[in-house]
């Protein structure tokens, strides 16, 4: 395979272990910045601007926003092959997985899946190949393997999703509404950035989302608080990060 899938050291990534998984993530260059179509179709400009997968960690290590690092060459590539070579690039996310569950196995963990790192795809619609079987999702082609995301796109959160694949909703500076809709009904949770993580945020009990990215442990109805991740995202005054009143 020409570039790393997955990733499997990152900070958050690493405190998997503790609670028994191997956790992969899957970064691709978020929203248009590949110039090979839009990767974030719910996205924000706030969103855009301070994007993890584009300016935090190793990404960000730039002179300026306009640079190109190894990381976020490695990650253009892969959003481009994605788009432009989707069955081949398939293949190689199975073939990832495999490998992983390989090593999740002699690790004695359970392997955890996030595939959208930095994107925002709704893979229950993107077919795959298996041992020469066709699929209708990775999730399908690996029902013993938890995979989890967060989504922008509520509309995600009406269908019949594969059993193994959790959706936490993520909050923007503008979708308060479904945010709370959604987490009151206990639709699915809902991920809120904030300066600093509170107790509850409209009435709603908020639980610290640092500790791992297990979201399919959460309990039911909870807001999953999150603390700012890189430079731009700490100096945020656009309403995505929720500022102490």
């Amino acid at each position: 395979m020409q570039n790393r899938i997955f990733s499997i050291d990152s900070p958050k990534a690493i405190k998997a272990n503790g609670y028994g998984y191997l956790n992969a993530i899957h970064y691709m260059a978020p929203a248009s910045l590949a110039g090979a179509g839009n990767l974030c179709p719910k996205s924000t400009e706030s969103c855009r601007a301070l994007c993890l997968g584009w300016y935090s960690g190793h990404a960000g290590m730039v002179k300026t926003d306009k640079d190109r690092n190894g990381v976020r060459k490695s990650r253009i590539e892969k959003a481009r092959r994605f788009m432009k070579d989707r069955a081949k690039y398939m293949a190689d996310i199975v073939r990832s997985i495999e490998l992983l569950e390989s090593k999740a196995n002699r690790l004695n963990l359970k392997l955890c899946v996030r595939l959208n790192g930095s994107t925002d795809i709704a893979w229950e619609g993107i077919m795959c190949e298996r041992n020469g079987i066709i699929y209708r999702n990775l999730m399908e082609a690996f029902p013993h393997i938890q995979f989890i995301d967060y989504t922008k796109i509520a509309t995600r959160l009406n269908r019949i999703l594969p059993p193994n694949y959790n959706l936490t909703l993520s909050r923007t500076e503008r979708n308060d509404s479904d945010v709370i809709r959604v987490v009151s009904n206990k639709i699915a949770n809902a991920a809120v950035v904030f300066e600093s993580v509170p107790k509850t945020w409209h009435g709603l009990r908020v639980i610290d989302g640092d500790k791992h990215d297990l979201r399919h442990l959460d309990p039911k109805g909870v807001i999953v608080g999150l603390t700012p991740k890189g430079r731009k995202a700490k100096k945020d005054t656009s309403g995505f990060v929720v500022r102490a009143a």
